[in-house]
């Protein structure tokens, strides 16, 4: 993948700031999924939307591993 010097410079921002010093390959995986998951959630009808954010609100409750399917562990 080709990318210029200042998206790899954001891309390590966002790696540091947010996901705790993720190599770049986890933190591109992360924001595809984080986007997939946005993107899919804006697909839902009213009583879908309802019943995610019931379920929501009950995950927020718990301590459960939210990291996306296939995440890297770059070492």
């Amino acid at each position: 993948m080709r990318i210029s010097r200042s998206t790899r410079d954001a891309l390590s921002r966002i790696a540091e700031r947010d996901f705790g010093g993720a190599c770049l390959e986890e933190t591109v995986l992360r924001l595809v999924w984080e986007h997939e998951s946005f993107v899919a959630l804006t697909r839902l009808d009213e009583d879908e939307q309802r019943r995610y954010r019931e379920e929501h609100a009950g995950l927020a409750e718990v301590d459960v591993d939210v990291s996306p399917p296939g995440h890297a562990t770059c070492g």
